[in-house]
């Protein structure tokens, strides 16, 4: 003897929970499909324009490692500089190199790289040049949090540099972005970053 059957709606409760799964696994495959619909390049290429722009970033993060505090006077290129005194003293935190190489859908410039590179800059006033040389730079003397971001492309067989901009934040004040330049980049002495810029042969 049979025992009490499910009423209808219970009988009718599994056909929407396998639709429900189906539903899923359909969208977890489009998900899939999507992830891989990406550009794509041959692997040979890829590791090329990868081991060449890691050159760069190992270049470039050589050369902020490097840098040291320098002295000049007052005014000098330090548009930002809110110090008073006939001569000052700029320095800079170690810096945090970070970089990634991404593909693209284009012939020409089948990859491109971006250097991020980010730093605090201090700086402290002095009457002489002696004095200002013999200051020990603090954190007391913070001027600001700045991030540089070098944008560079590959065409298959050399990288270029694109373009750059700084984003500097000086407490008490607003944020600026400023619009960098190759020669802005390239430029001799402690505020340039040529230590990142790529040598293209002609």
């Amino acid at each position: 003897m049979m025992g009490p059957q499910p009423s209808g709606p219970a009988r009718m409760a599994a056909p929407p929970l396998r639709t429900a799964l189906c539903v899923v696994s359909a969208c977890a495959a489009l998900a899939a499909c999507n992830r891989q619909s990406g550009p794509q390049q041959p692997a040979e290429a890829t590791q090329k324009a990868t081991e060449n722009f890691a050159t760069i970033v190992a270049a470039c993060t050589q050369f902020v490692a490097a840098r040291t505090a320098h002295v000049g006077p007052t005014g000098a290129g330090n548009a930002s500089n809110s110090a008073t005194g006939a001569w000052t003293k700029t320095g800079y935190s170690p810096a945090q190199v970070q970089s990634e190489v991404n593909p693209t859908e284009s012939a020409v410039t089948p990859f491109v790289g971006k250097i991020v590179i980010k730093d605090n800059e201090a700086r402290a006033a002095a009457a002489t040049q002696a004095e200002a040389k013999a200051t020990t730079l603090t954190p007391a003397h913070l001027l600001s949090n700045r991030t540089h971001t070098f944008v560079y492309s590959f065409d298959g067989q050399q990288w270029r540099w694109q373009n750059g901009q700084r984003l500097t934040k000086i407490p008490g004040q607003n944020d600026r972005m400023d619009e960098l330049t190759l020669a802005e980049i390239s430029a001799p002495g402690p505020q340039g970053f040529g230590g990142c810029v790529p040598v293209v042969a002609k």
